[in-house]
């Protein structure tokens, strides 16, 4: 990815679609962004997405949609004012509208239910494989599902923000969840998206961290190893929870990791991230 003129170009030179919004209000403060705010849509629809930040009766908008697989729709040249962060703050700054990028991620978000009936807000039902449960940061103790962010969104919107640190000067430090900026009003990204690696991973380090680290399976019901990086990959096998691992490579929040098995390595295959924790 690569940011002429305040608009986002794919890897061959060609801008991504853009389809403007009226819910946008002047120029960022300086001419250009000083954040990167990430936020989930709490729909499972890029299209639907856009149409409704299009409508001027809902007042609200981004720079950026990310669908399911990747795709990518811009709303809102980079040194305008989307209206995503709402009531906000950070490092002593209020209205983040106007100093920041706002990235739309196709995610639902919060589920309802538990395993085996795991639905969204709309009562859309969610695969079991879908979903992380965990509690977020703001509600320690509250263990709920959450549904999980793609591979290819994952990788998409790290090129992206990688291309605005470069335009911009921004730092992975600068990188938020709309959770941060409104903690008492907004829940995402959520704990589905693992900010902390997410950075890392930005500066080169979450493969150095995977390579040279022995982690812990942390998931109650178990850790699936698959044989590709993604859900859609077959599941070679069932990992226990306090099952001991060491990491080999890394493909966004997906790793591949060798089981630990009498003090020597065993199978390999690739596990979500989200599920591991230093030893």
């Amino acid at each position: 990815m690569q940011v002429k003129r305040h608009r986002l170009f794919d890897a061959q030179g060609a801008g991504v679609p853009f389809e403007a919004t009226a819910n946008q209000g002047g120029r960022l403060v300086g001419g250009k962004p000083r954040f990167i705010i990430i936020h989930y849509t709490a729909n499972g629809s890029a299209r639907g997405t856009v149409e409704f930040f299009k409508n001027p009766v809902n007042k609200v908008s981004a720079h950026l949609v990310v669908g399911h697989d990747g795709d990518v729709t811009q709303m809102v040249a980079f040194n305008e004012r989307a209206w995503h962060a709402g009531r906000s703050s950070w490092m002593g700054r209020d209205g983040l509208n106007a100093c920041s990028v706002g990235i739309e991620i196709v995610n639902w978000g919060k589920l309802q239910g538990a395993t085996g009936r795991w639905k969204t807000w709309t009562g859309t039902p969610i695969a079991d494989d879908r979903v992380v449960e965990a509690a977020h940061r703001h509600h320690p103790g509250q263990v709920t599902g959450w549904e999980i962010f793609d591979t290819a969104q994952l990788q998409t919107v790290a090129a992206i923000v990688r291309a605005l640190g470069e335009t911009y000067g921004i730092a992975p430090d600068a990188v938020l969840g709309h959770d941060d900026i409104s903690p008492q009003r907004k829940s995402d990204p959520g704990p589905a998206w693992d900010m902390q690696r997410f950075r890392a991973m930005l500066g080169g380090r979450a493969e150095e961290e995977a390579a040279t680290a022995l982690f812990e399976v942390t998931a109650r019901r178990g850790l699936n190893m698959r044989s590709g990086p993604g859900i859609a990959h077959e599941r070679i096998k069932l990992l226990t929870h306090g099952t001991l691992v060491s990491g080999i490579e890394t493909d966004g929040l997906w790793w591949l990791v060798a089981e630990i098995s009498d003090g020597a390595e065993d199978d390999t295959g690739w596990v979500h991230s989200h599920w591991l924790a230093p030893r």
